[in-house]
């Protein structure tokens, strides 16, 4: 009966680790989830976290059933999944079928499996590593494990028509083989330390008490949203004391208005200029009249206070934008940002002053127009723009000499720029393959299209000195690059 306590408290504690890492995301400014609940009073057997959308956000409301499983000593297959317990009752995967079934009304839904058991090889070839789904294959292929050669065994054993069972298989995801209660309180406790909170073992018991209350309440005490979870995160004194990060900050306001959770030093609201349904953004008459004469102004009155060299920067800016501010906040002036990073769906702080990582940028260098006086760059990091890239020299005919493409060695993806030292690496580089560029072919000037993470750009702005006049670009919504303004670099 102990063993049996015991391996029931690890199950609880577990599903609630995973319940608080998932309930977290509501804190990033780009969460597509309005709000959540730990066990939902009406998802069924997909009720340990519930994530629920934004209307518009065009992803799908998350319901979760979590198991945990005290040693390995077996594997999860779709049959294993079928089975009944003891004989009696309804097995695992008819309790997730029939709360699919009732959820889909609703709207999109995925219901998800997380467990520590692994995966059994004939199901595990047909699980999508990248997202937990089911392959196409598994729809499409007879072989042992596959959709068609277990339909009507599953189907028989979850009362369901194999159209059914095939859309909930789609809106099915498998994270197995997760992490132990140990490396799950590791992730969580960085969770919480990137959100400016306190972490460690103190702070994790008091969110699992307060999760274990949110288990007793009914109504609309168990909904979860930004603002409740700030509200217990103050009641439960969890936000980090403001030691050892920047002591001012800078907010501005492009592409949206936002709200961090400390009022900002320094903050401007540039959103009359910026619309970015369209990707409209000012031209240079008004960066040179208006904003960039309140960028400068805001730089002088942090550069006043002694603590004002590293500054905590926020905000949804333009490439070409994030750039201007490291420029005008340069490293040579001795300034250095810590700066918000979104990076495979998690929101990292990066520092302009982190030490540069190992990784190395790729230049792909040609000549262009022997005629030409100006040098060309691609900045892609994230995505190959190389038919961007193509189609803005047609239309620019003559006016080039070279072209260089930077982009990091192995290629330009969602996760090439994984740390700050990565993104402070590519910056540093990146000025010394322009001046390089330059210099070889004797340009009078620089144009540079951006295809990189904000943060990337922010500190790139920040290194580019010594390179002559930089005339940044910036996509708009029809896929092409015009001129937004020209940052005299000497």
């Amino acid at each position: 009966m102990g063993e049996q306590s015991a391996s029931r408290l690890e199950g609880d504690r577990y599903q609630h680790l995973y319940g608080w890492y998932e309930l977290l995301h509501l804190l990033d400014e780009d969460c597509p989830f309005e709000c959540g609940y730990i066990e939902h009073p009406d998802a069924g057997a997909a009720d340990d976290v519930t994530l629920h959308v934004r209307e518009g956000s065009g992803v799908a409301s998350r319901y979760v059933q979590v198991k945990w499983h005290v040693d390995h000593r077996s594997q999860y297959s779709l049959d294993l999944l079928c089975e009944v317990p003891g004989g009696k009752g309804r097995s695992l995967l008819h309790k997730l079928f029939a709360s699919w079934r009732k959820l889909r009304e609703r709207g999109p839904v995925e219901v998800w499996l997380v467990s520590n058991w692994g995966v059994e090889e004939r199901l595990g070839r047909y699980l999508r590593g990248r997202d937990h789904a089911l392959t196409p294959e598994f729809f499409t292929e007879s072989r042992p494990g596959s959709f068609n050669e277990g339909c009507t065994r599953w189907g028989a054993r979850c009362e369901a028509t194999s159209e059914e069972l095939r859309g909930f298989f789609g809106d099915l995801r498998l994270r197995l083989g997760y992490v132990s209660i140990r490396d799950l309180e590791t992730q969580v406790d960085v969770r919480m330390d990137q959100l400016g909170l306190r972490q460690g073992v103190n702070p994790r018991a008091s969110v699992l008490d307060g999760l274990r209350e949110w288990v007793e309440v009914s109504g609309e005490a168990k909904r979860v949203t930004r603002e409740s979870l700030r509200a217990f995160l103050r009641a439960r004194e969890l936000f980090a004391p403001h030691d050892g990060g920047p002591a001012v900050s800078l907010w501005i306001h492009g592409w949206a208005r936002r709200k961090w959770e400390r009022a900002p030093t320094e903050e401007l609201d540039w959103t009359p200029y910026f619309d970015r349904e369209t990707r409209g953004f000012p031209d240079e008459t008004v960066w040179r009249e208006k904003l960039l004469p309140e960028l400068r102004a805001a730089k002088q009155r942090l550069a006043d206070r002694p603590e004002g060299e590293l500054v905590d920067f926020r905000g949804k800016l333009p490439l070409s934008l994030a750039l201007a501010v490291g420029f005008h906040f340069s490293e040579a002036a001795g300034f250095h940002f810590r700066a918000e990073q979104l990076t495979r769906g998690e929101t990292f702080l990066w520092r302009s002053d982190e030490g540069a990582s190992e990784r190395r940028l790729s230049a792909v260098e040609r000549e262009a127009s022997p005629e030409g006086k100006v040098l060309l760059v691609m900045f892609q990091l994230t995505n190959v723009a190389r038919m961007d890239l193509e189609r803005f020299e047609v239309e620019h005919p003559g006016v080039y000499r070279a072209v260089l493409i930077l982009e990091p060695e192995g290629g330009p993806g969602d996760g090439a720029v994984t740390s700050a030292g990565d993104a402070v690496a590519f910056a540093v580089q990146a000025r010394e393959l322009i001046r390089r560029a330059r210099n070889r072919y004797r340009v009078t000037g620089t144009h540079l299209l951006l295809y990189a993470p904000s943060a990337c750009c922010l500190f790139l702005g920040q290194r580019l000195n010594a390179v002559g006049p930089v005339v940044v670009h910036e996509r708009t919504a029809d896929e092409r690059y015009v001129p937004v303004f020209t940052l005299q670099t000497g």
